[in-house]
């Protein structure tokens, strides 16, 4: 797989989204269900632990090969 420019931007962004995704879902379903009941602080490292490495997979493989496409596809829909 070729990066370029655009590759390696759009990458960065979603490594910074699916960090911060990651973190105020895991949060939220935590203080929903109740902090301490949810094991506090360490569950949280754990849960963020298994959930930021996966959504990582798919921004790493996935999002160079499909945003560029979908891209195209809506400036033509668009124009």
């Amino acid at each position: 797989m070729k990066l370029n420019k655009q590759s390696i931007n759009i990458v960065t962004v979603g490594l910074v989204g699916c960090f911060l995704t990651s973190l105020m879902g895991t949060t939220a379903v935590m203080l929903a269900k109740g902090w301490n009941s949810q094991g506090g602080f360490s569950e949280l490292l754990y849960r963020l632990s298994i959930g930021y490495p996966s959504a990582c997979v798919v921004v790493i493989f996935v999002f160079p090969l499909l945003v560029p496409k979908l891209t195209e596809i809506l400036d033509k829909k668009l124009n």
